[in-house]
């Protein structure tokens, strides 16, 4: 299959990450259970992506970074969701937060972090908290939720209302760069889904923030690194949320066909890969996950080269992300959805043995998050009607300076 052209893809960078995830796979996957258990990663899992660097594959070089393009983001958290969909989670989360990091801070502050660091940022990015102007810097309160890999991660980069501007007209928003040991991390995470994740909810009450550790939001311009990273953040997201929905359907379906030859039929006295009607659908399936692999790509594609081209996204760019990750997303479900059901009663089994059960709770997790939502579709028609709808979070960032 022909990929899209996509502006500065390094292949021999991404052969490397990926040789990276390799060397984590197995350690993702002896600890996946135990990292369910205590609902955050396990620390030999956490060691190896700091070790291999997988955390700083989105920041920029300037700092120590990979610089990955879009293309090798979507193969590399495909690749870890893979291996454990938590891992890939946590992966993306704290690769693109350092992509942010990275890009958006003052050079001072940005240098002084990266310094020698290949550990995770974390931090959920609606602006749930309220910052207080006051000499230097900003006074901050505020709980937030889904702070995925938290408990692994050594700053947290997220967003607050700034109160009592003075200034007549929309609210104004501000990112901010806390170190992680300022937070306090709650113990919220008791889910059925994508437990190993660790997203619990944090708070913080009162805290002096240094102007320098801070940004515009959503809209802070890129200081440094590639120009993906000119994206506004519903769409830099795009090749993390789609390389994880790949991921864990791809995973399905190399269970459910390495098990089918195993699992005898009762009532048909056959095995299930001697089925018709199971060939028949797990051909279907995998045409249904090429569609949407494909569909990444593209989706991946167009946003790298607007911005490499220097130009901000149009309706129809947003209509194509949007919709692009709700549906991808959708489609990963209903193929880990069939591979599940195939599986049988020994699918219903969490530990050793097969995975399809996490695979099945866990895309079921991105299904609920807010970057894969039907809004995405309703965004999507009311451009094919015409419409041009605005929304804050999908204006273009300031020129990158």
């Amino acid at each position: 299959m022909t990929r899209p052209h996509v502006p500065n893809h390094n292949p021999e960078l991404e052969r490397d990450l990926l040789a990276a995830v390799a060397h984590v796979r197995p350690i993702a996957e002896a600890h996946a259970r135990e990292s369910e258990l205590a609902a955050t990663l396990h620390p030999a899992v956490v060691d190896a992506l700091e070790r291999e660097r997988l955390f700083l594959l989105a920041a920029p070089s300037e700092l120590g970074g990979r610089d990955a393009s879009g293309e090798t983001q979507l193969a590399v958290f495909e690749a870890m969701a893979h291996a454990d969909p938590s891992a890939g989670w946590a992966l993306m989360i704290g690769a693109i937060l350092n992509g942010m990091l990275g890009a958006y801070l003052p050079d001072a502050t940005a240098r002084a972090i990266f310094a020698g660091r290949s550990k995770a940022a974390a931090g959920l990015q609606v602006p749930m908290g309220s910052a207080r102007r006051v000499t230097g810097g900003y006074r901050v309160s505020g709980r937030w939720g889904f702070g995925s890999g938290i408990r692994h991660a050594d700053w947290v980069f997220t967003a607050a209302m700034v109160e009592d501007t003075g200034v007549p007209g929309p609210p104004c928003f501000v990112h901010l760069a806390i170190p992680a040991s300022e937070v306090t991390v709650e113990s919220t995470w008791d889910t059925a889904f994508l437990r190993g994740s660790g997203s619990e909810h944090y708070r913080v009450e009162d805290l002096f923030v240094d102007e320098a550790h801070t940004c515009p939001y959503p809209h802070g311009a890129r200081l440094r690194g590639s120009s993906f990273l000119n994206l506004p953040f519903v769409a830099l997201v795009a090749p993390g949320h789609l390389g994880f929905a790949l991921g864990v359907a791809q995973r399905a379906l190399d269970e459910v066909a390495a098990l089918a030859p195993k699992r005898f039929m009762a009532w048909p006295g056959e095995p299930l890969a001697a089925q018709q009607s199971f060939r028949l659908e797990l051909g279907r399936q995998h045409m249904a996950l090429q569609a949407a692999r494909a569909l990444s790509r593209e989706v991946v594609a167009r946003l790298s080269e607007r911005m490499a081209a220097g130009q901000a996204l149009t309706p129809d760019d947003w209509s194509m992300a949007r919709a692009g990750m709700a549906y991808v997303t959708e489609a990963a479900a209903a193929i880990t959805t069939f591979a599940f059901r195939a599986g049988g009663a020994s699918a219903l089994y969490a530990g050793a043995g097969s995975a399809l059960e996490r695979c099945f709770r866990d895309i079921h997790a991105a299904t609920q998050h807010i970057a894969a939502t039907s809004d995405g579709y309703e965004y999507a028609g009311r451009v094919q009607l015409g419409e041009v709808p605005f929304h804050p979070m999908l204006m273009a960032r300031a020129a990158a300076q």
